[in-house]
């Protein structure tokens, strides 16, 4: 039994996001260094929630299943090619730890495959971010490669490794659980 559920994003979800990823060394892990302001980051999500709608966006808020709490973030951003994409994610602190975010990867993964028919999604995880890179060996991505400053954050260029899953091994990893 899944202990979260992906939610479409709404613009109210920031009320019970912001506390978790603004200031946050969550965004430590996020090309996106997170928000300004509990405003900037519901004018963002209006955007967003209108993308959702218009099926031109991916993106679900995390939400824990015994309690109804919103707990974080995914999205799948597919390529112009159509076949691929990648995807992002983050769980707040309190929430970590718990397999929340494998899940919420699993989750999104079947949603790429299935319902947009990609045939690989990608990830990309600052060098260094073990639990990140755990939680994508988990459910089933290979890692790829390192993408030499691949990022930059901050002023500063980081490094990433960079994880792929296609299809087939998606559908393999699935049927043996």
């Amino acid at each position: 039994m899944a202990t979260i559920r992906l939610k479409p994003v709404e613009a109210t979800d920031a009320d019970e996001l912001f506390p978790m990823v603004h200031r946050s060394s969550v965004t430590d892990t996020l090309v996106w260094d997170g928000p300004t302001s509990l405003e900037g980051l519901r004018d963002g999500l209006v955007e967003r929630e209108r993308q959702v709608r218009e099926g031109a966006r991916h993106q679900f808020t995390i939400v824990e299943n015994a309690t109804g709490k919103k707990i974080g973030s995914i999205d799948i951003r597919p390529f112009e090619d159509g076949y691929r994409g990648d995807i992002g994610v983050w769980v707040g602190h309190p929430f970590q730890g718990k397999g929340y975010g494998t899940e919420a990867v699993r989750q999104i993964l079947e949603y790429g495959f299935e319902k947009l028919q990609m045939e690989k999604i990608e990830a990309k995880v600052f060098l260094g971010n073990s639990a990140s890179r755990r939680t994508m060996e988990k459910v089933g991505f290979q890692l790829e490669g390192t993408i030499r400053k691949g990022a930059k954050k901050q002023g500063e260029f980081l490094d990433e490794w960079l994880f792929g899953i296609i299809r087939e091994e998606f559908s393999n990893s699935s049927r043996d659980e």
